[in-house]
């Protein structure tokens, strides 16, 4: 059986470092640096198994079996750009309309209030002011009855066991990434499949046949970073909050075992600082065969990356700042060497 390897990271923590890193090997196949997260994702598979199964109720669970297939059209992308559609093809839709199939016990034309809110509130409250006027009019002697506008809406009911619904995760989720891979590589590596918290949540959706490689980088480049080069806004742009951020993102590590044959910690300065160490040891415990690494530093190149560690020192503006990260987060920097 084909197996996975991972790398999950915090946002910005350079985890597409082990993505090329281990993509120089001749038998993996890389999904590239696309990230795949719809086992993670809100109205993902693991929110989809928590209203299926820890949270059944006639509502919820098959509305959850229809937000999952709307975050299948949305990730399989349009004319303006493919998304996972360019990686599977046919088969992203195909495999997994076939899994909600599998999951939905059966179904009938109906909706409830959430197939109108997820129209938008436009649709909702047009509806409602029909009914008022209807019940003002020609409905006055029938208060209880409802103008039914959505007479092709489908109600799916869906409520397996658990130990049903992993079983049918494990065989789309191995049969969706197989559908592409050839016959001769036996390693498929694909980015952010789970996230770094909670990972022994999504381990369950895999055949025992993943290693995920949580990744983390020194604070004050992944704040000066985001603020000062990327300026994407996705991370909070001020000292104070960022610190309380960085620390709510990482608290998990205080009771989560990252240190397992399934789940491995490294820190993105170790790649580049400790290249042959690091290297080594992740090659041995993600099982690869340095003889098979045909194009060493081809796709990750330490002497490169290292120009994306210290970006504070090229940002004197920030120096306050940075004065207040090294002072909150002591814990989280990293000891760089004078020389990688």
């Amino acid at each position: 059986m084909k197996r996975f390897i991972t790398c999950a990271s915090y946002y910005g923590t350079g985890s597409s470092a082990v993505t090329d890193f281990v993509s120089e090997y001749e038998d993996v196949f890389n999904f590239t640096n696309e990230e795949f997260r719809f086992l993670q994702d809100p109205d993902g598979i693991s929110d989809l198994e928590f209203n299926l199964t820890d949270c059944f109720n006639r509502h919820n669970s098959g509305h959850s079996l229809k937000r999952y297939k709307r975050l299948v059209d949305f990730y399989s992308g349009n004319l303006f750009g493919k998304k996972y559609a360019g990686f599977f093809g046919d088969k992203w839709k195909e495999l997994s309309y076939r899994y909600i199939r599998s999951l939905t016990d059966f179904s009938y034309p109906g909706w409830w209030q959430y197939d109108l809110y997820d129209r938008g509130s436009f649709f909702y409250f047009r509806k409602r002011i029909l009914n008022k006027l209807l019940h003002k009019t020609i409905w006055k002697n029938a208060p209880d009855r409802h103008l039914n506008t959505m007479k092709k809406e489908i109600t799916y009911c869906s409520h397996p066991s658990k130990e049903k619904f992993l079983a049918m995760t494990r065989q789309y989720v191995y049969a969706l990434f197989s559908s592409v891979i050839s016959g001769d590589q036996e390693i498929i590596m694909v980015d952010q499949l789970v996230p770094p918290i909670n990972v022994q949540r999504y381990l369950r959706y895999f055949y025992d046949n993943i290693q995920v490689v949580i990744v983390d980088r020194d604070p004050r480049d992944v704040f000066v970073l985001d603020k000062y080069v990327w300026k994407d806004g996705i991370l909070p742009n001020d000292a104070e909050t960022f610190c309380k951020w960085f620390r709510y993102t990482r608290s998990h590590r205080k009771t989560e075992n990252l240190d397992t044959d399934q789940i491995k910690f490294i820190r993105f300065e170790d790649l580049i600082y400790r290249y042959d160490q690091t290297t080594d040891d992740l090659a041995a415990w993600l099982k690869l065969d340095r003889k098979k690494q045909v194009k060493p530093r081809s796709n990750f190149k330490p002497e490169i990356s290292i120009r994306n560690t210290q970006v504070w020192k090229k940002y004197p503006e920030s120096s306050l700042e940075v004065e207040m990260i090294e002072h909150k987060l002591r814990e989280y920097l990293y000891a760089f060497p004078d020389k990688p």
